[in-house]
């Protein structure tokens, strides 16, 4: 039991010292107030919004149904994220070093597992537990309903984890096998993040149907509410939850839930004994076994040569190369729903600013995310960051490299972006050309001002000889100010077309575009050889 609990905590600090390593004081301060007034506006809409969703729902006779699909809409999306976590927890860590501690494969399993079904636990408190006490208020619900939540709370992750734990395994394999295969895998990840955007999109579009329905009748026709039971009549395991929450023949499901948990935590013992350590010391022996591939050697000019050494650092990184093109390509895609989104509230009662408004906020926030990637830069050359400072090429035209490597894929996701708002006429083509010419000038200061960051303030020690995978303060930094030049340059938009014209919207996009672009590029360019000269790695 001891060594099970100092695993834990091994797991635990070992987490949290990533996060926090090197970090000042004012930024853990600055970053626990943003995360709580981030999760308590977010919090606050989630419930604003499934507060019309549980009403509408009760007043069609569909209120346990609404349980029901919450349950399951809940926890699959547990399994999808949870099993990319469980998978590199159990298998891809990076903590070999516990094969040297005299524990066995058993021990280090069960506080991982422990570890991973805690943070499950967090997850659902956090998002379950809100929406569930609104349906208690909204449905009436007794006293015995509240003191049944925490059981439901523990028991809410239990089957996606499970699944998690079982599907690891294969899922391990398959990532083995992909693992030189970047293109696919890239592909698998665009589809991914696509196929979610859009699934958002439709839960958000209903909302908003619920929202600007007068009542229940006219939403929910009767055939509709007796598809929904019939369906919800499926889905099992949610319905077992739901039977614990209501107190509805609690005893028999508590005791089918308990009864699968302990099958799936034998089969769980039964893997850490026989198979769990074995797996781990494959993978810890195969950590240096690369592909090999023959390569001819070009002769390049200076700058071919370092825009090839910067894509090839990127490609041969799924990590990178997901970070670097998967958001900057469903940019248009994410665009196109969220004007669509717009259109649907109802131009006409917001006004024709409303679209090049929004369509500025979501370009420069997607875009924002897509670029970030640009404040690791200088962290990212990790060990070779030396090789930089030898090479017989100015520090400024690496740098100049560095920024172009960037610009040229946010610059085309942007004229794409706009072209797709105007073709299905969301804006006039000036309108999209006005647009996308402001958000260029945004998103090339915002890449300047990662870069600056990066030079500024490079962060090697989160690298450890490996690829740079946690979110660093630069990082961090950098996706803050974007969000708040976002929400500047878009809400400012939607207030000017309201109070003067659509017009003079460009006033306020270009009247700070223009300068923001032109100083964050002189930060960056200005005594750039003194200062990428005095980094220390």
């Amino acid at each position: 039991m001891n060594q099970f609990i100092a695993l834990l905590k091994i797991e635990f600090l070992s987490k949290a010292a990533r996060s926090t390593k090197g970090a000042s004081l004012f930024y853990k301060i600055f970053k626990a107030i943003i995360l709580t007034l981030g999760v308590g506006v977010i919090g606050f809409v989630v419930l604003y919004a499934f507060r019309s969703v549980i009403t509408s729902c009760i007043d069609a006779d569909l209120g346990n149904e609404f349980v029901v699909y919450f349950i399951f809409i809940v926890q699959l999306a547990q399994l999808l994220f949870g099993l990319s976590l469980t998978t590199k927890t159990l298998f891809f860590s990076s903590d070999n070093d516990l094969l040297k501690l005299p524990v066995s494969g058993r021990t280090i399993l069960l506080s991982k597992v422990t570890y991973l079904y805690i943070k499950e636990m967090i997850f659902s408190l956090v998002l379950v537990l809100p929406v569930m006490i609104e349906f208690g208020i909204l449905s009436g619900q007794s006293y015995v309903f509240y003191l049944l939540l925490p059981l439901f709370i523990l028991l809410f992750p239990l089957l996606p984890f499970l699944f998690s734990l079982v599907l690891s395994v294969p899922m391990m394999y398959l990532i083995g096998y992909l693992k030189n295969k970047f293109v696919v895998m890239l592909i698998i990840y665009i589809c991914f993040v696509a196929g979610g955007f859009y699934l958002y999109i439709t839960c958000l579009k209903f909302i908003l149907a619920v929202l600007q329905n007068g009542g229940a009748s006219t939403l929910f026709s009767e055939q509709m509410v007796v598809s929904i039971k019939s369906v919800a009549s499926y889905l099992y395991f949610p319905i077992l939850l739901k039977n614990i929450l209501l107190n509805y023949r609690l005893a028999r499901s508590l005791l089918i839930v308990l009864a699968l948990s302990i099958v799936f935590c034998a089969g769980i013992l039964f893997f850490a004994q026989k198979v769990y350590l074995k797996i781990l010391l494959k993978n810890s022996e195969g950590d240096g076994n690369f592909y090999s591939k023959k390569t001819v050697i070009k002769e390049r000019s200076v700058s071919k040569a370092l825009f090839f050494k910067e894509f090839l650092n990127i490609f041969r990184s799924v990590n990178y190369s997901f970070q670097y093109l998967t958001i900057v390509i469903t940019t248009p895609l994410m665009v196109y729903f969220s004007n669509s989104i717009a259109s649907s509230i109802g131009v006409e009662g917001l006004g024709k600013g409303v679209l090049p408004g929004v369509s500025v906020l979501v370009l420069i926030m997607f875009l924002t995310m897509g670029t970030s990637f640009a404040a690791t830069s200088v962290t990212r050359e990790g060990g070779n960051f030396f090789h930089t400072k030898i090479i017989p090429v100015s520090y400024t035209k690496q740098v100049t490299v560095k920024f172009m490597l960037h610009v040229i894929v946010a610059i085309p996701a942007i004229i794409i972006s706009c072209l797709v708002l105007a073709l299905f006429n969301f804006l006039s083509y000036l309108d999209a050309i006005l647009i996308a010419l402001a958000v260029i000038l945004v998103i090339v200061g915002n890449i300047a001002s990662s870069i600056s960051m990066d030079i500024k303030k490079p962060q090697f020690m989160y690298l450890d000889g490996k690829e740079v995978t946690k979110s660093t303060r630069n990082v961090t930094a950098t996706l803050s100010k974007g969000f708040i030049i976002a929400s500047i340059m878009g809400i400012g938009a939607l207030i000017v077309s309201f109070i003067i014209n659509l017009p003079a919207i460009y006033i306020v996009l270009y009247g700070f575009s223009v300068p923001y672009v032109a100083v964050e590029m002189f930060l960056l360019f200005y005594k750039l050889e003194d200062r990428y000269r005095r980094i220390e790695a």
